[in-house]
This record gives C-alpha cells, sequence and structure tokens, in this order.
C-alpha cells in the first residue's frame, strides 16, 4: 500500500471514520468531486483555453485532484485494494490493449477508426460464438 493511501487510512482510523464510509458514499463523493473540477471549464471547447484556464486556477485544480485522490483512497482501503497494486495491473493491461506500434498518434476510440485490443477480442469472440 502506498505512503499516501496509508496515511488517509490512518487519519481516517484516529477519527473512527470508517463507520462513514460506504462505496455508495465514497463513489458519490468523487463524482461530487468531478463536477467540481468540470465546472471550472464547462462550456468551453477551445483546449488552449482549457489548459490556460486550469492553469490560472492551479491551486483549485490541485485541490480537487487531492479530493478525488482522497476519496479513491478511501474507498480503495474500504475494498482493501493496494492502489500500487491496482495501477500496476493497469499499466500493464493498457499495454496490451494499445500496443504502441497499432496506437502511436492514434486515439483509441475503436467506432471512430483507433485501436482496443480488448475490443477486437470481444468481436472475434462473438463471430467463434455465432
Amino acid at each position: 500500500m502506498n505512503e499516501y493511501q496509508k496515511k488517509i487510512k490512518k487519519f481516517c482510523e484516529e477519527r473512527n471514520w470508517a463507520q462513514f464510509h460506504n462505496p455508495k458514499d465514497l463513489l458519490l463523493g468523487i463524482v461530487e468531486e468531478v463536477g467540481e473540477f468540470r465546472n471550472i471549464i464547462k462550456w468551453e471547447q477551445n483546449p488552449e483555453v482549457i489548459k490556460s484556464v486550469l492553469f490560472k486556477n492551479k491551486d483549485q485544480v490541485k485541490d480537487t485532484v487531492g479530493d478525488i485522490l482522497w476519496f479513491l483512497s478511501l474507498l480503495a482501503n474500504s475494498c482493501d485494494v493496494d492502489m500500487d497494486e491496482a495501477i500496476n495491473f493497469t499499466i500493464k493491461d493498457n499495454e496490451r490493449r494499445f500496443p504502441i506500434e497499432k496506437t502511436k498518434n492514434k486515439h483509441t476510440n475503436i467506432y471512430l477508426g483507433g485501436y482496443d485490443a480488448n475490443f477486437k477480442e470481444k468481436n472475434n469472440n462473438k463471430l467463434k460464438e455465432e
């Protein structure tokens, strides 16, 4: 378990807060924080303006990212998931799903011509079943 996940676990244990940390409410906390993050840039379409607004509001972005990670750590702790193991699993899976030779400089939206090995595998399995 990573250093920050342990700190958050200790912080909550000292306050006996686990009783309030059910998965539904933790997920809703993540959704709320993502919504607050969205409010910083909602309705803007220009990627350069979005980058500029986020850069100019770095403290707010930092606070929101921290809150999202806080809730995510609480959720991981309540489900006995080591976040380091989880991200390493996802990195390995993404390396398999999105090989460099098929995805470099390309998006991964399979509906718009992108590549995702999971989609290819699912379609191959469906064809075999038929």
